[in-house]
């Protein structure tokens, strides 16, 4: 959405991969609904309607291989609603109404947190003008060259963008507080000017009583009346302009987007199609696109981000400029005061600004000194890196000459062992040869045999006699008994015949 009250909508930026304009969800401290009026006074008055500026790649950044990617434009947050602006009226109704100074001093009060549509509208950027066409072309060539550069780079200052990020965290909550608190005082010196003006104007009417009376209450009732019919008219005129405003807003996004998804699927095909034979195949150069299509998306992201602080900065320049023309207006012996106070102000800033500078020149000391460590870092791993190589040539030549020997070391105990089974042939052919102490032994054990087989053999002829002996007492026994029977048989057979 745009602002409007100011003498037309200033041309959009360019929608694209670089001139896409980002949507600020407008100034803090201001209040984004559907109706905005400056004052009851104030009637809505259209504006025509001016054509966009033609679209066209911006300034960017190289990027490796020559791909430039940025993120599809998608819905942006919504902006401050269209505000309605006419004819200067009376800021303060009559001093007798005490519901129409009550109103003003309402609109005072807001006018501090929202800015009036006037200045914002004077203030309106102009059209970024558009790139070269053929800067791309020029940028693609240059990418190849600059990647590496770029990620040296992105190695190094790598705690230099934590000690920036922090820093501009910082100063970013200091801004937004200041911001805050001027505005609450601006709000509370318009408030004090309005309840100053209607102080005056009740002691003119106490100090005429009789002036007008009945008639003048009913003017200004009448007069209350027109003002509340021409702030709805304005309401309702505001609410068909911020309609009309979001169609045409959605229709053009939604035609970027269809166009953007066009424009990602072609160049992804393009890019695949000439990296394909480059990186060895499609899925490889799939996936390189994928890494620079989603690195240009987070650049993308990040001057997104850079852009809708710039239009939310833009717009609380705006409002600064509308609270210091409204004061200007209602309030003249304010001036003195806001001089002083936006020079106290502009010394406070000035002292942050030198410190952050003091502070931005210690990062780049630091930098260099980073910069300074990380080439001698680089040579030194240069240099290891060469004695390596000269190590691991040498490591070669040894593991070859160790696995030579290992070789001849194999070979060795091949030998061995053959020798050692030839040896034990030999010992178990030789027998006793050569061992005094076993040719003893042995003579003594055949000497103990031969004593033992000749003792066995006098043994066996003393057990042949025994039993030569045992045989002729058997018989001699054999032959008494034989004969002692005989003898008892005849006396056995005397005695029967007897």
């Amino acid at each position: 959405m745009e602002a409007a009250g100011g003498p037309g909508p200033g041309p959009e930026r360019p929608e694209g991969p670089a001139g896409r304009r980002e949507l600020s969800p407008g100034a803090p401290g201001e209040s984004p609904g559907p109706e905005v009026l400056d004052e009851p006074g104030e009637r809505a008055e259209p504006r025509p309607e001016e054509p966009p500026a033609p679209e066209g790649p911006g300034p960017r950044e190289p990027e490796q291989l020559g791909l430039e990617e940025t993120e599809p434009p998608g819905p942006t947050e919504p902006s401050e609603p269209e505000v309605a602006e006419g004819p200067p009226g009376p800021s303060v109704a009559a001093p007798a109404t005490g519901g129409a100074g009550e109103e003003a001093a309402s609109a005072g009060d807001g006018a501090a947190g929202e800015a009036p549509p006037a200045a914002r509208a004077e203030e309106a950027p102009g059209p970024p003008a558009p790139a070269a066409p053929g800067g791309a072309e020029r940028r693609s060539g240059e990418a190849a060259g600059e990647a590496p550069e770029e990620r040296d780079a992105a190695g190094e200052s790598e705690e230099e963008r934590r000690e920036r990020a922090a820093l501009l965290a910082e100063h970013r909550g200091l801004a937004e507080e200041r911001e805050r608190l001027r505005q609450a005082s601006a709000r509370l010196q318009l408030r004090l000017g309005e309840l100053l003006r209607l102080r005056q104007g009740e002691g003119r009417a106490r100090a005429e009583p009789g002036a007008g009376g009945p008639g003048l209450y009913a003017q200004r009732l009448l007069r209350l009346q027109e003002l509340r019919e021409q702030r709805e008219q304005a309401a309702a005129a505001c609410r068909e302009r911020l309609a009309a405003r979001r169609r045409s807003g959605e229709e053009r996004q939604a035609r970027a987007r269809a166009e953007w998804a066009a424009f990602q699927a072609r160049q992804k095909a393009v890019a695949v199609s000439s990296l394909g034979r480059r990186l060895g195949g499609r899925e490889a150069a799939a996936a390189a696109v994928d890494r620079l299509q989603a690195r240009a998306r987070e650049k993308e992201q990040r001057l997104r981000e850079a852009r809708v602080e710039n239009i939310k900065l833009k717009h609380e320049i705006q409002n600064l400029e509308t609270i210091l023309k409204a004061r200007g207006e209602r309030v003249e012996g304010q001036h003195f005061m806001d001089f002083e106070h936006m020079k106290k102000e502009n010394q406070k800033q000035s002292e942050k600004i030198e410190n952050l500078n003091d502070e931005i020149l210690k990062l780049k000391k630091k930098v260099s000194n980073a910069v300074h460590i990380l080439a001698q870092f680089r040579e030194k791993l240069q240099f290891v890196e060469a004695e390596n190589q000269g190590r691991k040539a040498e490591l070669m030549d040894i593991e070859t000459i160790l696995s030579q020997k290992r070789d001849v070391l194999t070979k060795t105990k091949q030998a061995r062992d053959r020798l050692r089974r030839n040896n034990l042939k030999l010992q178990q052919e030789r027998g006793l040869l050569g061992h005094e102490i076993l040719l003893r032994d042995f003579e003594e054990k055949v000497d103990t045999v031969e004593l033992l087989s000749q003792r066995l053999e006098t043994l066996k002829h003393h057990h042949a006699g025994l039993i030569l002996t045992c045989r002729g007492i058997q018989k001699k026994i054999k032959e008494a008994n034989s004969s002692f029977l005989a003898e008892d048989d005849y006396r056995k057979e005397g005695t029967e015949k007897k």
